[in-house]
């Protein structure tokens, strides 16, 4: 391939494999669980103008891509063999009167520390380094989530290259079909978003709750959790957390742990009569509850991921990553309670046949709250995103480290795949889009459930040539889209 016609013109910086900046492309995780391709070109572009000549380029040459803004797909769809067209030098950020408007490569805990200087906040999900250009568009929850909804409702508009050529701004005024569909069903599906407009809030204070136990109150734990946290006020947003360390035999670290926390976004004197009923319902167990009153300013670092769960300075990854590890991830929505049988049987797999330097999470994140509003409640509901009746998620994880061999990756695997199974008869069968899984049988349908046949018309107008192109792409449909 004569890469040339488009490299002279190209702003950006170009890798090719061997080179020793290679090493700058690199993810800290291979979410899949199998080594990352090595790509033949990858293209970070510098501007809008080389986003839309790399896509006219791979278009007319009939080139497979991915598209990465910060590279923290669950699927590893941001990867490929030929080329990535890599986003994560588009991020520029300006404050107005509008909203923040920010390239797609920004990451979260940039966004938060721009805001913050300026008295503002942005709703973002608890992992500091994912950017902007992934997480709004396939929904995004945070601890704000409850009370002021998915990020990608925090989207005003966006300007997105499309596969045709054209450089539009979608918004719930212009392109408004493009607007709902990115907005929940957008990464790697429609077009390259380049820029994103934000709405967003005050920053403000507000206390920071936290609890341990040791492993055998996970049960009782878990049931007054699900009994409280769906149905909470939504300015009470409380996760749990179960985790094993990597070393079993750790007298110290060994044992399971299981952590409840979160944040009460209200004044100081309303925080103990919001907290009440989860005191009352963990009875003794209550004792272990620890708050803090975080200022503005420390509330958006904890917001984003920059405090740990006791608001302690986070350990961040040094870049660039000189090697990944693997990462295994299963999820799935809820709609009811967990029996007791679920949750024992969840427990024990949790618990049980542990390998050295394999680590292990649950997180049971809540929905309800602001996560269940409908368009008739708030207009910026109308998006891509119709997990809308849930009362809770539940990630099991499993990570082991780039010198694991075969066998160790897939030991984590298989166990991520049966703690799924565990209570999957409770679930709805449906999955977070943004939690990517290759292994799904039915994936478009878990994703995006009555959306589907929309999302599939829209892929046919927008991208009827297929550019946009991955193992869980949109099929397109031809037929008319419903009129109004």
């Amino acid at each position: 391939m004569d890469w040339s016609p488009l490299l002279q013109r190209w702003q950006g910086q170009v890798f090719r494999p061997g080179e020793r900046a290679e090493i700058g492309v690199g993810k800290q995780l291979a979410a899949a669980g199998r080594p990352l391709p090595t790509s033949a070109l990858w293209l970070r572009a510098r501007s809008e103008c080389d986003v839309r000549r790399a896509l006219d380029f791979l278009a007319r040459h009939e080139q497979g891509f991915a598209v990465r803004s910060g590279g923290h797909c669950f699927a590893d769809l941001s990867s490929h063999a030929e080329v990535v067209l890599d986003l994560s030098e588009l991020r520029r950020m300006e404050l107005n009167l509008q909203g923040l408007r920010a390239g797609p490569g920004v990451s979260a805990g940039e966004a938060s520390a721009f805001l913050t200087s300026r008295g503002r906040l942005l709703p973002t999900g608890g992992c500091p380094g994912v950017a902007l250009g992934g997480l709004a568009l396939v929904g995004g929850f945070g601890l704000l989530g409850r009370s002021h909804g998915l990020v990608c409702e925090q989207v005003q508009a966006l300007r997105v290259a499309l596969p045709g050529g054209d450089l539009v701004e979608a918004s719930a005024h212009h392109h408004a079909d493009l607007f709902w569909a990115l907005r929940g069903a957008g990464a790697g599906q429609f077009g390259v978003v380049t820029e994103l407009l934000f709405d967003t809030q005050p920053a403000q204070a507000l206390n920071v709750v936290h609890g341990r136990w040791s492993w055998d109150c996970a049960a009782d734990v878990i049931e007054a959790w699900q009994t409280l946290a769906p149905a909470a006020d939504p300015r009470v947003n409380l996760e749990l957390s179960l985790s094993a360390s990597d070393d079993p035999e750790d007298a110290d670290e060994g044992p399971p742990l299981i952590e409840l926390f979160g944040v009460v976004l209200a004044e100081a004197e309303e925080v103990p009569a919001l907290l009440a009923p989860w005191r009352r319902a963990l009875g003794s167990l209550a004792e272990a509850l620890c708050e803090w009153r975080l200022p503005a300013a420390a509330a958006a670092s904890y917001l984003c991921g920059r405090l740990d769960r006791r608001c302690e300075p986070a350990w961040q990854p040094s870049q660039p990553y000189r090697e990944h590890g693997y990462q295994f991830t299963k999820s799935g929505f809820f709609a009811q309670r967990l029996p007791a049988g679920a949750i024992q049987d969840l427990l024990a797999h949790f618990a049980a046949d542990r390998r050295y330097a394999q680590y292990r999470e649950l997180e049971l994140i809540p929905w309800g709250g602001a996560y269940t509003a409908t368009s008739d409640q708030r207009p910026h509901a109308d998006c891509a995103f119709s997990h809308r009746e849930a009362q809770f998620m539940i990630r099991h994880t499993a990570v082991v480290g780039a010198r694991s061999n075969a066998e160790l990756r897939a030991h984590a695997r298989r166990w991520a795949q049966a703690s799924r199974a565990t209570v999957a008869a409770a679930g709805n069968g449906r999955v977070y889009q943004g939690y990517a899984d290759l292994e799904l049988p039915q994936w478009a349908q878990a994703y995006y459930g009555a959306d589907l046949p929309r999302l599939r018309a829209l892929k046919s107008r927008h991208d009827p040539w297929l550019l946009m192109q991955h193992a869980q792409a949109i099929e397109p449909s031809f037929q008319d889209l419903p009129k109004g």
